[in-house]
C-alpha cells in the first residue's frame, strides 16, 4: 500500500506553486523585474534546503558533488526558462504548459533510469499533450502572450523533467539529506553570479514588490522542497509529477476567481477563453485521478 505522504505531498506543492507563481507574478509587474525575483527565490531556495544537510547521508565523495552540481545547473536553467514564460506570458497558460515534463519524465525515466511504465501512467501522461491543445487555443488572437508561455513553458518543463531524472539516478547514492542542499546551494550560487549582470540595485526596488517577491520565493522553495523529497524518498517519479500536474487546474482556478487579489488581470481575456483553459486543466486533473488509481 501506498503511503498516504506520497499523495498528499505533491497535491500540496501544487496548490503552493500556484500562490507562489500569482505572488511572482504581481512582484515582476511592480518593479521588481522578472530576474531580479528569480536570484530572490533562487537564494532562498538555497537557504530552505540547507538545514537538510543536517538529517545526515552517505560519505562524501566529489563524484556526488558533480552530480549534485549539474543536477543544480540544469535546475538554473529551468528557473530561466520559467521566468521567462511567467514574465513575457500568462500564468493559466504556463502553469499548465509545464505540467507537459510528465511526459517527458516518463520518456526520460525509461531512456535513463530504466523505469518500467504501466499502460495506465502512459494513459495519464499522454492526457496531458491533449490538454496543452486547449490551453494554446488561442494562440491566433493573442500571440503576444500565448506563444512565449507555450515555447519558454515547454522548455523549462525538459530542464526540470532532465533534472528530476538526475535526481532519481544520483541522490540515492549520496542520501537526499546531503544531494538537496548541494543541488540549491549551486543554484544560489549560479544566481549570485547571474545578479552582478543586473544594473538595478536591489535598494532602487519597491519595498511592497520586494516583499512580494520574498513570499512567492520562500512559498516556491517550500513547494519545491516536497516535490525534491517525493521523487527521492518515494522514487514515483512519474507518478509524482502527475500529482504535481494539478496545479494547472489551482492555476486556471484562481486566476479566474482570485486574481484580482494579486492585481492579476488575466482573467479579462474572457469567459470563453478561460473556460477553454479550465477544460485543459480539468484534463491534467483526469490524468492525477488516472494515476492515482493504476
Amino acid at each position: 500500500m501506498r503511503p498516504f505522504a506520497a499523495t498528499l505531498i505533491p497535491l500540496c506543492s501544487a496548490l503552493g506553486y500556484t500562490f507562489a507563481a500569482l505572488m511572482l507574478k504581481r512582484a515582476t509587474e511592480r518593479g521588481v523585474g522578472p530576474w531580479r525575483v528569480m536570484v530572490m527565490v533562487n537564494c532562498t531556495a538555497a537557504l530552505v534546503f540547507a538545514p537538510w544537510w543536517f538529517t545526515g547521508g552517505n560519505s562524501f565523495e566529489w563524484l556526488h558533488l558533480m552530480h549534485a552540481v549539474i543536477t543544480g545547473v540544469t535546475f538554473f536553467i529551468g528557473q530561466i526558462l520559467t521566468f521567462l514564460a511567467l514574465n513575457r506570458g500568462d500564468v493559466s497558460i504556463t502553469t499548465p504548459v509545464l505540467g507537459t515534463k510528465v511526459i517527458l519524465v516518463a520518456f526520460l525515466a525509461v531512456i535513463f533510469a530504466g523505469d518500467r511504465l504501466t499502460p495506465t501512467l502512459w494513459t495519464a501522461a499522454f492526457l496531458t499533450t491533449a490538454a496543452t491543445a486547449l490551453l494554446g487555443g488561442e494562440l491566433r488572437t493573442n500571440r503576444e502572450r500565448v506563444l512565449p508561455s507555450l515555447v519558454f513553458g515547454f522548455s523549462a518543463a525538459l530542464a526540470y523533467a532532465s533534472a528530476d531524472v538526475q535526481q532519481l539516478n544520483w541522490a540515492p547514492a549520496w542520501g537526499f539529506g546531503h544531494y538537496a542542499p548541494a543541488m540549491f546551494a549551486t543554484v544560489g550560487l549560479c544566481s549570485v553570479t547571474f545578479a552582478l549582470f543586473l544594473k538595478q540595485p536591489l535598494s532602487e526596488v519597491p519595498r511592497r514588490s520586494v516583499l512580494w517577491a520574498l513570499g512567492g520565493g520562500t512559498l516556491l522553495s517550500l513547494q519545491a522542497t516536497g516535490i525534491a523529497y517525493s521523487i527521492a524518498v518515494y522514487r514515483e517519479v512519474t507518478l509524482t509529477n502527475i500529482l504535481y500536474n494539478s496545479r494547472g487546474v489551482w492555476s486556471v482556478i484562481l486566476v479566474w476567481l482570485a486574481g484580482h487579489w494579486f492585481s492579476n488581470t488575466e482573467r479579462t481575456v474572457g469567459n470563453a477563453i478561460m473556460g477553454r483553459r479550465l477544460a485543459g486543466a480539468l484534463l491534467l486533473l483526469t490524468a492525477v485521478f488516472i494515476g492515482i488509481r493504476r
